[in-house]
């Protein structure tokens, strides 16, 4: 990051606008992010992806690959708003910045390509922020693309993913040509082209109204209208009073109301444009800042009083406790530790003492910073509403900072297993302490990157989220630390599942130190398909004291930590202590280490007892491909053990929906690139895990 540049006063809540956005890769999102920062004069030109220009995509591993990686934050006013904008990765690889940006903004806007529509990253993304209730608006991009269709779009969201879509926008065109676009909301006419035109109607609050548009124009327009103002009067009875008398509500009233309606969920507005018209992105600018809810208006998370375990419903004052949350950590090129924070209520600033009510670490706060891309801006304090990077010693991310008399711990971070690894290992072994640096403060960064050291040969073993995923750490360990790294053949994250139930009794009767200790413990296991990782229960009549139920359920947790067929993790497993009978005696530390190893070893029993099948991560493929391809496509997916679920046609080309294992996934974007010229697209995620042999 670059010196911080001069201090900011705190901002006005009600002004702020916390906004992501977000879109399944090459819709234009980050174009879209460049054009609104060159309209709010923040940049004389916005950057280019193709030209590696771009300012939220400062990575050059970024710029080399014309892809977003990491979250990147930025700050600008528009009219009277403060805006922060969160500009996130669209590649599934990547999804966990997306997922830790969804935790604190307030609202998004999702692009869309006008050309391709809603796309398998949409989908994921939809429905996160609708599992948040998070207000989102749709911006439909590349309008001026041959093949556009922005009511065929409206209609599949509507059909598919968004009930309460609604268009607020109306294009205008002559033949073929996009030519301008009605505000549905003002029924307001802008033509592209002629922003000096539209400015000028603007400022002299005399805007070119609908209604000099051809009849033709006219009838659609009105039919689009009434589409959207039945929706609004759904549920607000202000609008339904003019609606069922058929007059024209006063305009402040609709405004209100379709804010109202979109954060509440009840309206999701379409918009129109292009990432490169400066009108459509300011009439999207305009929707931000009118449509989109403050922190004053946005719902805070609930979060637990670590104390008591009760509930806690906060509301943003600066006269309140603080309360925030750290999303994302990272480490510039000094080594200086940042986290990304969002400040639900209260105030932050330097020099304040806080706590972390989920490590129980206590933070001082050395410095305060607004985020500029890869610069700072120095804060001498920020409030409610906020979004912040803190400089601090020992904090991490997803710590719950709050005042040290009023603890609260909000929902903890949610990182994706790994499904992919490989070894990493220096090309000289005096550089194995930078590389080790250099990984643990990508991880650092990237939490759904995962480290191991292998103690025999000090390589390390990094486990991530796709080829991409690993390809990307290999260039930034090139670009950004001068490292040059052999890495091993990628290796699937397998798993166990076990076969059937069991139930063992161990009688452990040993010498311990010189003191006879009996113990004997009984243990029951058996599968849960349905269920992630291992549950640990006990008999809710098994009665003993709590040192010894501890020290048995240390010895279940290791016996569990590896399956029984090969040692790989278990997966869906559930294991009962039905009952426990500690020493006669009192043996002290001896009778906990007996029923620990009584535990492990009926544990491990019951687990070859049970038997196990070997697992393996099942991906989801969703590819787009021209017509002219389609056949080779499905004879690859096939030739890779994959099975076809869905396929869905639109015009030149067809969509297919796959499941494939992982395993057999190696070097297919390479292919379908090459089968296809380039023109395919290929997106993977993690679907779940199924047995090897379900693919043979």
């Amino acid at each position: 990051m670059t010196a911080p540049k001069p201090a900011a006063n705190t901002l006005e809540t009600g002004k702020i606008r916390n906004i992501g956005v977000l879109a399944h890769v090459d819709a234009g999102k980050t174009s879209i992010t460049e054009k609104m920062l060159h309209l709010a004069g923040l940049k004389r030109e916005a950057g280019e992806v193709d030209e590696g220009t771009t300012s939220t995509d400062y990575l050059s591993v970024e710029r080399l690959h014309g892809i977003t990686v990491k979250s990147a934050a930025v700050r600008f006013q528009w009219g009277g708003a403060f805006v922060h904008l969160i500009d996130t990765p669209g590649h599934v690889d990547f999804g966990n910045e997306v997922d830790r940006a969804l935790r604190i903004l307030d609202g998004a806007v999702i692009a869309l390509c006008a050309v391709s529509g809603v796309q398998a990253r949409t989908e994921v993304i939809a429905k996160a922020c609708a599992t948040r209730k998070l207000p989102r608006l749709y911006f439909v991009n590349k309008m001026d693309r041959a093949g556009a269709d922005f009511f065929g779009i409206a209609e599949e969201l509507r059909a598919n993913l968004e009930p309460n879509a609604v268009a607020l926008q109306f294009p205008l065109y002559e033949g073929q040509r996009w030519t301008g676009i009605v505000d549905l909301l003002k029924m307001e006419v802008f033509y592209l082209g002629r922003d000096q035109l539209n400015q000028d109607q603007k400022a002299s609050g005399i805007p070119l109204v609908a209604s000099c548009l051809p009849e033709p124009q006219r009838a659609e327009l009105r039919d689009a209208r009434a589409d959207f103002i039945e929706k609004l009067a759904e549920n607000d009875e202000e609008i339904l009073s003019y609606y069922a008398t058929d007059r024209e509500a006063p305009q402040a009233l609709l405004t209100k109301a379709t804010a109202k309606a979109l954060r509440e969920g009840r309206l999701v507005p379409l918009f129109c444009g292009s990432a490169f018209i400066d009108l459509s992105i300011r009439l999207l600018l305009d929707a931000v800042e009118n449509l989109l809810p403050s922190p004053s208006e946005a719902l805070i998370p609930e979060g637990i009083d670590p104390k008591t375990e009760e509930k806690k419903y906060l509301l943003p004052s600066t006269a309140a406790p603080t309360a925030a949350f750290v999303f994302k950590t990272l480490k510039d090129s000094t080594g200086e530790l940042y986290a990304w924070t969002r400040i639900w209520t209260g105030t932050l600033g330097v020099g304040h003492k806080l706590h972390d009510a989920r490590s129980g670490k206590d933070i001082l706060v050395k410095r305060l910073f607004g985020i500029q891309a890869d610069s700072l801006i120095e804060l001498n304090e920020a409030g409610p509403g906020e979004i912040v990077a803190i400089k601090a010693a020992d904090i991490e991310p997803g710590a719950s900072l709050c005042d040290p008399r009023a603890p609260i711990l909000f929902e903890a971070l949610d990182i994706p297993e790994p499904v992919l690894s490989q070894v990493f290992e220096p090309a000289t072994l005096r550089d194995l302490p930078a590389l080790r640096s250099a990984l643990e403060a990508l991880a650092l960064e990237d939490l759904s990157l995962k480290l191991r050291k292998e103690k025999e040969t000090g390589r390390f073993e990094v486990a991530g989220q796709g080829e991409l995923h690993l390809e990307i750490l290999a260039e930034r360990l090139k670009r950004e630390f001068g490292l040059m790294v052999r890495r091993g053949n990628p290796k699937v994250q397998l798993k166990e599942r076990l076969l059937k139930g069991a139930q063992v009794l161990e009688n452990f009767d040993r010498d311990l130190g010189g003191e006879r200790v009996r113990v004997s413990v009984e243990v029951s296991v058996r599968s849960k398909r349905n269920r992630p990782g291992v549950e640990l229960l006990q008999n809710p009549g098994l009665r003993t004291q709590p040192q010894y139920l501890a020290a048995a359920k240390r010895g279940a947790a290791a016996a569990l930590a590896v399956g029984p067929s090969q040692g790989y993790p278990l997966e869906g497993a559930e294991l009962t202590l039905i009952s426990l009978s500690p020493p006669a005696s009192q043996t002290g530390k001896n009778g906990e280490i007996a029923l620990e190893a009584a535990t492990a070893l009926a544990t491990r029993r019951a687990l070859l007892e049970a038997g196990s099948e070997i697992l393996e991560p099942v991906m989801r493929i969703d590819i787009d491909c021209p017509d002219e391809h389609f056949g080779p496509v499905l004879n690859s997916i096939s030739s890779r053990g994959g099975r076809i679920e869905s396929v869905e046609e639109s015009p030149g080309s067809k969509s297919i929906v796959a499941q494939a294992p992982m395993s057999r996934l190696f070097g297919f974007a390479s292919e379908l690139r090459s089968m296809s010229k380039g023109r395919a697209q290929f997106q993977a995620r993690f679907a779940g895990y199924d047995a090897t042999r379900a693919f043979s």
